[in-house]
């Protein structure tokens, strides 16, 4: 379909069921490559763990790759299906609004890794090292792999969701629906905000607050430019 044609509700189901079906397929084959490299995404993701993980039975073998496998190929998915939205919508927009939509599918996927990459190897790590020697002189620690990428998963991806924040204020800005100014007024409740978030998904104790407290007021901080210069360049036209 091209920009600004007309179509029935048959003719848009029969596209959204196109474009979920292609999603899906793009999807499990992702899924399904991930699943042959599982073992080397696993030995990737704890080279950096020192202590020696444990399972306690073969389906916690079976959890880890079926995992590993689902996270890597949702990653992967991504871009994918988000031009399959954008195609979806894209007779319903002007040719001008549909390539400054398409431009945000590269900054979705770009943020949605660098999140990832960031909680893994900076957050993650410190958070976890906070909590293992607090009890160091008390307990003999043993982690099992499940438990161990449990934490990953659980500190990371919420991680990447947040870093697709700049992408969201970009987008809703360039639409004239924000500005930097109600950004700039509202920062106070912004960064209660993120400080509970924090809170939540980070385990109960104060450091392990601020390691990732900082982080997403720096997001928020980097959203606030990002929007005058497209405000700004909106102006100007």
């Amino acid at each position: 379909m091209k920009y600004g044609d007309k179509v029935s509700t048959v003719d848009h189901l029969t596209e959204l069921r196109k474009r979920l079906i292609l999603s899906l397929v793009f999807f499990i084959v992702s899924f399904i490559v991930s699943l042959l490299w599982s073992a080397d995404i696993y030995k990737f993701l704890t080279s950096n763990f020192n202590n020696k993980l444990i399972v306690l039975g073969p389906n916690d073998i079976l959890w880890i790759y079926l995992t590993l496998a689902g996270l890597c190929a949702f990653t992967f998915s991504i871009p994918f299906i988000c031009y399959q939205i954008w195609a979806f919508i894209k007779p319903a927009l002007e040719e001008k609004e549909a390539r400054a939509l398409l431009a945000y599918i590269p900054a979705v996927f770009i943020c949605f890794s660098v999140g990832l990459a960031f909680g893994f190897f900076l957050v993650t790590p410190a958070i976890l090292n906070v909590l293992l020697s607090i009890g160091d002189d008390l307990f003999n620690t043993q982690l099992t792999a499940q438990n161990y990428l449990s934490f990953v998963i659980n500190t990371t991806i919420p991680i990447a969701i947040l870093f697709e924040f700049p992408v969201i204020v970009a987008f809703l800005t360039s639409l004239g629906i924000l500005t930097p100014n109600f950004l700039t007024k509202n920062r106070r409740y912004a960064y209660f905000i993120l400080i509970v978030i924090a809170v939540v998904i980070t385990p109960a104790d104060f450091i392990s607050d601020i390691v990732m407290s900082i982080p997403l007021i720096l997001i928020y901080e980097i959203s606030i430019i990002i929007s005058k210069y497209i405000y700004n360049k909106r102006g100007e036209k």
